[in-house]
């Protein structure tokens, strides 16, 4: 197998069927994360489903800004509301996602801000590896820290961010642009 191909599709309603007679390996199944309920969708061929991103503030000192992608039209509507972030205050990125029909090695987010054509972050993290799930789950990126908005006039304004999300496999499976603005206040 070469190093780009993606791993084999694994039927997994099948492997728990062959292992029914082996309690130990169905604990090892289950400890990995493998849900013997797992139905994939007949109508949705996508390996990863990111179904919000929203930006959490630490201590909740306001409430959350979240994107929603349930159709075409909501990536374009992402660039079209500013997600206003006050300077100083600390916040998170929070997606909810699900992978579907197969083990996801090596799901990363790269996010990359920039203010009048010049970067000034370009932030990747490793979100870890997955194997199909019917249900969504939510991840904190960063996942140690809290992020830091600037604070003071010359950090104040619009900053074009786009993010990414791929695997090991260098498949794209969701890229989106969005406006952040660094204000004074929460308007």
């Amino acid at each position: 197998m070469s190093e780009s191909a993606p791993p084999p599709e694994v039927d997994l309603a099948n492997q728990f069927e062959k292992e029914k007679n082996d309690p130990a390996m169905i604990a090892y199944l289950k400890q990995l994360g493998i849900d013997p309920n797992y139905v994939p969708p007949k109508d949705d061929p996508r390996r990863v489903v990111i179904n919000e991103f929203s930006v959490i503030f630490k201590d909740d000192v306001h409430p959350p800004y979240t994107l929603r992608f349930q159709k075409a039209e909501d990536l374009i509507e992402a660039k079209k509301t500013p997600i206003v972030v006050k300077e100083g205050v600390e916040f998170k990125i929070r997606i909810s996602f699900r992978v579907q029909h197969n083990v996801v090695l090596g799901l990363k987010i790269q996010n990359t801000i920039s203010k009048l054509g010049k970067t000034v972050s370009d932030d990747e993290e490793m979100l870890g590896t997955y194997p199909p799930k019917n249900e969504f789950q939510s991840l904190d990126v960063p996942r140690s820290d809290w992020t830091e908005a600037p604070s003071g006039l010359i950090f104040r304004g619009d900053y074009k961010a786009k993010v990414k999300f791929t695997d090991d496999d260098k498949k794209t499976h969701l890229e989106f642009d969005y406006v952040l603005k660094i204000s004074k206040d929460w308007s």
